[in-house]
């Protein structure tokens, strides 16, 4: 006996130091412990400590067919009982309730009288139950018991080292693996690429058919990235980790996992564990779908969640210095812009410090915003606020022009525009109505409008691109008028940041322009300021000059009418072939020249007699012409008139002749070898009302620039003869009638001259007892001193 059990003893230490697999030993020591003790059937029943059953795994028999595969739970029949109490236990067939407690073993061995059955486990763990089955009803003896013993003993520790076997080589892989997440995580910091390594490396390793990650922030709940990888499952796209504690939770670290059905009723797993951040960001890592290898899907167990939650670990540090380094470059390109942005505004703020005029302002102002070295808009229009109507006026635009970049931009900005766009009958009414850019004023904010948003289709009002930005030019809490901008042509977006430096260049833009407005009104100011003075000086000096020639006129004239006088009647005495006849006709032509000067002299100073009353302009000039008619024919000059219905004039007729025939007489002592003499009349709209002009063009080459300025200055003349009065006698006659005497003087062609006089309703007249007041409300007899 003893020497049977001591072979026994040998040959079972001989199966387990064998070579082969872990199976195949396992197999061996059932079948050669069932050979020993010579039982019918011996079986091993291993433990799924997951699922807490005992599956049968071997027969000594052999291999069995999946209809006579068995299982108990814990608990259940003799083979659960001594899994449950781990200690050995015979029962017989004949006792009650044997047979119905293990029903299932007569599938295998259909007239069994004894069980008996012993825990398979060392001092910590159970690994499973050997039941020996057999036809007969036995007992067995000590030895055999004890031997049973020693046998259970030796499968628990090849077991036990199948398992640490198993472990170890589960540990290696997964090692093997976090290994390889670990390299590829720390191969890049690009986080967009990081994203799609981390999905695909978990769904690979977990044997996923598909993953996802998502990292969102805590404070606002704004999705910060997401990835995914593989097939993810309609039903359920990304689970998201319960606020409040889960009820997957191990000691350490919760969990979500569940499953769903689609759409044709296949159940589908996820996983999920969550992502913790140091900084306010959280996220969660899910996988779906484990895969057998038969491409079944399965739930996920122990192993997938730990390798899940220990990838999660390594992937947190990876992402958190992804996100880092992308924080990081985004405030690098951003700074970057911004430089570039504060470069181009200070390139326009120096161009602009190169010029005190608005048009050349407008100008520089608009190619910094359509250059491309510039801010890089499309298009940009500038329009200005109309106070006294309320209205924005359309001032310049300009567009991006085709064609490389060949200058720098601080020389691009003096650039005149080559491609504007037309904007002068642009007129838009303050009103909060008619779109963004009355808005932009009425509100003083600059608008981002979309027209695919909703409401912005009320809002675009009178411009028509997609998108654009509309920023107010604002001085002193006055908006003074609007930039808009779009990149219609690229389509390109437009993003927040152009806005802030086009607000940046609004703001400075309001100001150079406010100034530049300032100092031209002040330079105007200036100019009529001077004018005044000019006038004011030229005033007194006519003044004076008109007091000495009035005294002069009046000292000369008495003498002179004697001498006129006492001429002509020495003339009837003398005989016509007298040699005193040529001196005496010389005394008379001399007379006559004084006599005229002094009648110009008299009309300078204004001390002839004006009568007034209703004339029509067209029968004066006609009347006029008739006097230089001879003087006209003799120089070979065309008249050309071209009249349109007027009303009456109120006015001296005498004196408006004498306006035209000096006029006329200028007219063609410019055209000694002939020319063309144009008269043309038209009505003028004035603030006061209604003139009638008269327009006299010659062609006779027009006025030397060194010497225009001198035209209506007393006796200035460039003739060897003549007063050069006539043109100042003029100006002071149209002066008295409440005119206007202009000149348009075109080198080359020749000279008009435009009196502009009002019609008799509107005319002014001088009445002692209402100052000026209208001719058509004073009663002024004809040929009334005015």
């Amino acid at each position: 006996m003893a020497s049977q059990r001591n072979t026994f003893l040998t040959q079972m230490v001989e199966v387990i130091t064998s070579t082969v697999s872990f199976g195949e030993r396992l197999n061996n020591m059932v079948h050669l412990l069932g050979r020993h003790l010579k039982v019918d059937l011996a079986l091993y029943f291993a433990l799924d400590k997951t699922k807490e059953t005992l599956p049968l795994q071997i027969s000594s028999q052999g291999p069995l067919p999946a209809h006579l595969r068995l299982e108990f739970h814990r608990g259940q029949g003799l083979v659960g009982e001594v899994a449950q109490i781990r200690r050995p236990k015979v029962v017989y067939r004949r006792q009650e309730g044997v047979l119905d407690l293990n029903r299932p073993l007569e599938k295998l061995h259909p007239a069994f009288a004894t069980l008996a059955a012993f825990p398979v486990a060392d001092d910590n763990f159970l690994y499973g139950v050997l039941l020996l089955v057999d036809k007969a009803e036995r007992t067995f003896s000590n030895a055999e018991r004890q031997m049973v013993r020693l046998a259970t003993l030796m499968l628990a520790s090849t077991v036990r080292q199948a398992l640490l076997q198993e472990e170890a080589k589960k540990r290696i892989a997964e090692l093997s693996v976090l290994f390889e997440v670990g390299k590829a995580l720390s191969s890049t910091v690009e986080l967009g690429e990081l994203l799609e390594r981390v999905v695909s490396t978990t769904a690979k390793v977990i044997n996923a058919r598909g993953a996802a990650l998502q990292i969102i922030d805590r404070l606002t709940g704004e999705i910060r990235v997401a990835s995914q990888y593989g097939q993810i499952p309609a039903a359920r796209v990304l689970p998201s980790m319960p606020q409040t504690a889960n009820p997957f939770q191990t000691a350490e670290m919760s969990y979500l996992e569940g499953q769903t059905r689609d759409s044709q009723g296949r159940v589908h797993y996820h996983l999920t564990v969550p992502l913790n951040f140091k900084s306010q960001l959280q996220g969660t890592l899910c996988v779906f779908d484990k895969l057998t290898p038969n491409g079944e899907y399965q739930a996920f167990d122990l192993e997938n969640r730990q390798l899940l939650f220990t990838m999660a670990s390594l992937i947190i540090n990876a992402l958190e210095n992804a996100l880092t380094y992308q924080q990081v470059e985004t405030l690098a390109e951003r700074n970057e812009r911004m430089v570039r942005n504060l470069t181009i505004l200070q390139e326009i703020s120096r161009a602009m410090l190169t010029t005190i005029q608005e048009d050349r302002l407008v100008e520089i102002i608009l190619q910094g915003l359509v250059q491309k070295e510039g801010l890089g808009f499309d298009r940009a229009v500038m329009l200005m606020v109309d106070e006294p109507s309320q209205t924005l006026r359309g001032v310049k635009g300009a567009q991006v022009s085709e064609g490389p970049v060949s200058l720098p931009l601080s020389e691009a900005l003096l650039l005149p525009l080559n491609n504007e766009v037309p904007v002068s009958d642009w007129e838009i009414p303050l009103r909060s109505d008619l779109g963004a850019l009355a808005l932009a004023v009425l509100q003083m904010r600059p608008y981002h409008i979309h027209q695919q948003d909703p409401g912005a289709s009320s809002q675009s009002g009178f411009y028509d691109a997609q998108e654009y930005f509309v920023v107010p030019l604002v001085v002193k809490d006055r908006v003074t008028g609007v930039i808009v901008v779009d990149n219609q042509a690229s389509s390109r977006p437009l993003e927040a940041e152009p806005l802030h430096a086009l607000q940046m260049l609004a703001t400075q833009a309001a100001l150079v322009l406010e100034n530049a407005h300032l100092y031209s009104t002040i330079e105007a100011n200036n100019r009529e300021l001077m004018l005044i003075r000019e006038r004011m000086l030229e005033s007194d000096r006519l003044a004076a000059l008109s007091s000495l020639a009035s005294g002069m006129a009046h000292e000369i004239r008495n003498p002179l009418v004697s001498i006129g006088g006492f001429a002509r009647r020495i003339a009837k005495l003398v005989e016509k072939d007298s040699p005193l006849r040529g001196y005496v006709e010389v005394i008379q032509e001399e007379v006559s020249k004084l006599e005229k000067l002094l009648r110009e002299i008299l009309d300078f100073t204004g001390e002839n007699v004006s009568f007034f009353s209703e004339h029509n302009l067209h029968q004066l000039i006609e009347d006029t012409l008739v006097l230089v008619q001879r003087d006209l024919e003799a120089r070979n000059i065309k008249v050309v008139k071209e009249f349109v219905d007027l009303p009456p004039l109120h006015c001296d007729d005498r004196q408006i002749k004498q306006v035209f025939y000096n006029l006329f007489q200028n007219a063609w002592q410019a055209m000694p070898n002939g020319g063309t003499l144009i008269i043309r009349t038209y009505p003028v709209e004035k603030e006061d009302g209604l003139y009638a002009a008269a327009a006299i063009t010659d062609t006779g080459g027009g006025i030397p620039l060194e010497i225009l300025h001198n035209i209506f200055n007393p006796f200035f003349s460039t003739k060897d003869y003549g007063t050069g009065l006539g043109l100042s006698i003029a100006q002071r006659i149209i002066s008295r009638h409440y005119g206007q005497i202009e000149v348009k003087n075109e080198l080359g062609k020749g000279v008009t001259f435009i009196v502009s006089l009002p019609v008799a309703k509107y005319c002014l007249v001088k009445d002692a007892a209402r100052g000026k007041a209208l001719a058509s409300t004073v009663d002024v007899f004809s040929g009334g001193r005015r």
